[in-house]
């Protein structure tokens, strides 16, 4: 009888837990489908007040990609800003070149400090969840396990 009474207990165990991961994955996927797909959609051109805002807030000596109207992507640090352009050492390019905040359409720089900081804080919240949840299925498991016999003398 005891065989058995563990086995519905680890059977009903794992149905608790796979029902309830079957409607968190339920939960994501539905979330996933309903984010418009604009939101992926490549962004409109840069006006230049707009390349130039977004230059004097990242900053001299800093790193960004560029892309200008005719098409051509740069890469390289920010080495001067100017009221109509900007100059880049490249990566690439022991020359500096001058860009024309009208000739940009497209501005990448690299991720934010909080950005960096909201990726740690939910690495860390998964992590401490997977954790938890191993250790409540362990415990969950031996909770319903009846206790062994004593050795008769």
């Amino acid at each position: 009888m005891t065989g058995s009474l563990r086995v519905a207990f680890s059977a009903l165990a794992f149905r608790v837990f796979s029902d309830g991961f079957s409607a968190i994955t339920a939960s994501l996927l539905i979330f996933l489908f309903l984010i418009p797909p604009d939101a992926s959609a490549k962004t409109r051109p840069l006006d230049a007040a707009t390349a130039h805002a977004r230059i004097v807030k990242r900053g001299i000596n800093r790193v960004v990609g560029v892309e200008e109207s005719n098409g051509v992507i740069l890469g390289g640090r920010i080495l001067a800003i100017n009221p109509d352009s900007f100059t880049l050492q490249l990566f690439n390019d022991p020359q500096p070149v001058t860009i024309q905040y009208a000739d940009v359409t497209a501005l990448q720089s690299s991720p934010s400090r909080g950005f960096w900081i909201v990726t740690g804080v939910g690495i860390a919240a998964v992590t401490g969840l997977a954790i938890w949840g191993f250790v409540h299925m362990h415990n969950f498991q031996q909770q319903h396990q009846l206790p062994s016999q004593p050795s008769l003398p």
